[in-house]
């Protein structure tokens, strides 16, 4: 009895050992696919499945212990659905994984532009960089440029597009502004202002405006004033938001002088802005007809210089117009007598003697000065009538100036001088067409017997009304 017992434990233990074994050898394994069980490949793209793994009891088992066989149709070049299959081997038994595979279009199509963004200007937002210009291709469609659609809002322009698949792309293309321009503060009018003494000084005032021209209402501080009981030179400054501008005001004695008077009627032919390449048969043709004229000379042909000397020898009167014929010698009454001084030391270079007559570059009614100073040319005459200087305008004009055919300077001229007992004749010793016309006027103007006369410092004047 005691035998069987020992036998039937000895039996179970051994079964129990041989179940232990048998377990150990084939229980604790798991197979399965690395990854998800179903998965997307993109269209086109290089496809590499993931693969398997065994493990027995958490512990990976080596590729040396088991066999396997795998069975794939994925094709990434055609949409659609594919299976990828292993077949394992292992301790006697065989699995069977199975992964689907969808091959799709999942890729934004690319939209590529010219610019990256898009420079307006800050003040009118004008677009001031290129065109915008783009194109878009899909991975799957190719070119779909023509299926972009544009949206605009305030920081830029939007790109989008969508492709057969439902695919979106977009691209933002942002506004881009210029550097804001600084506000401005400036002068109504002249930087420099001329008054005549006792007369009533009127602040033209300034102008406020942001940097893109708008006007501003803004505080203007003043200081400094102006007595126009009193010759002499004030300033006035104004300051708004930190920014200061200065006006000069000149108070001067205005002048009386009108020059003398001859009696009989003269004519007194005048050449302006020379002496030029024309000079010399301007003199010839002159001289060919005994009659002496007016030089209001410049020193804008340096060359011709030197034909002061021959125009002061055979007997014509030469006389100041200026030295640069630059319009900004009115900008002030400096600047004018500064170039007025280097021109009259040519004349006295040439002739021996400084002149004391002068005509203003565009006559005294010109506008042009205001540009430059208000009230110089007022200022400049009383200056200059008050050392003893004399101004000159004319009453006949022959238009060479504003390109006159010659036909018409000969009728302006001859014409002219019949309606003044005292004829100052403007004309230009530069211009081609007085040049060639002159021979014809002198003859017909010495035929009539007309007195001619060269001007000085007592000669009886033509003015025209100061404008400035």
């Amino acid at each position: 009895m005691i035998k069987k017992s020992v036998f039937i434990l000895v039996l179970i233990g051994t079964l129990m050992v041989i179940a232990g074994i048998i377990y150990w050898i084939f229980g604790g394994i798991e197979v399965k696919l690395v990854g998800e069980n179903e998965i997307n490949v993109t269209y086109k793209s290089d496809y590499n499945d993931e693969g398997f793994k065994i493990t027995k009891y958490d512990n990976e088992v080596s590729e040396k212990r088991y066999r396997y066989e795998t069975k794939s149709n994925v094709d990434t070049n055609i949409l659609g659905e594919y299976e990828t299959v292993y077949y394992i081997k292992y301790f006697l038994k065989t699995y069977e994984l199975k992964r689907i595979v969808h091959v799709v279009d999942n890729v934004e199509p690319e939209i590529t532009t010219n610019i990256e963004s898009i420079e307006k200007d800050y003040c009118t937002k004008k677009v001031l960089s290129k065109d915008l210009e783009y194109n878009a291709i899909d991975n799957y469609d190719g070119d779909v440029t023509d299926k972009v659609t544009k949206e605009e809002n305030e920081e830029g322009v939007i790109l989008t597009v969508t492709d057969n698949n439902g695919n979106v792309g977009t691209k933002n293309i942002l506004y881009t502004y210029t550097e804001k321009p600084k506000d401005k503060f400036t002068l109504n009018g002249s930087s420099t202002m001329y008054v005549a003494k006792g007369s009533k000084f009127s602040d033209p005032g300034t102008t406020y405006k942001d940097g893109c021209g708008v006007k501003m209402d803004v505080k203007v501080s003043t200081s400094g004033s102006v007595d126009t009981s009193k010759n002499g030179d004030y300033k006035i400054t104004y300051t708004a938001n930190d920014l200061t501008v200065t006006r000069k005001v000149t108070v001067y004695t205005p002048s009386t002088n009108t020059g003398g008077s001859v009696s009989g009627k003269v004519i007194y032919l005048t050449f302006d802005d020379g002496p030029g390449s024309y000079t010399e048969r301007v003199l010839n043709t002159l001289n060919k007809y005994g009659v002496k004229a007016t030089f209001f000379v410049t020193h804008q042909f340096g060359s011709y210089v030197n034909l002061i000397k021959k125009e002061y020898e055979q007997g014509h009167s030469v006389a100041v117009h200026s030295y640069t014929h630059n319009w900004n010698i009115y900008k002030s009454v400096d600047a004018y007598v500064n170039d007025f001084n280097k021109m009259n030391a040519d004349i006295e270079k040439y002739t021996g003697s400084k002149s004391k007559i002068f005509r203003f570059p565009g006559g005294s009614s010109n506008t042009v000065s205001k540009s430059y100073a208000k009230g110089v040319v007022k200022a400049i005459a009383s200056r200059m009538t008050s050392e003893g200087y004399q101004y000159f305008d004319w009453d006949v004009d022959s238009g060479d100036a504003a390109g006159a055919s010659r036909s018409k300077i000969y009728s302006n001229v001859v014409n002219g001088v019949k309606n003044c007992s005292k004829c100052i004749v403007l004309m230009h010793d530069i211009k081609s067409n007085t040049v060639n016309e002159l021979d014809n006027i002198l003859r017909e103007l010495t035929s009539k017997g007309y007195k001619f006369g060269t001007l000085n410092v007592n000669s009886p004047t033509v003015h025209h009304k100061i404008a400035n």
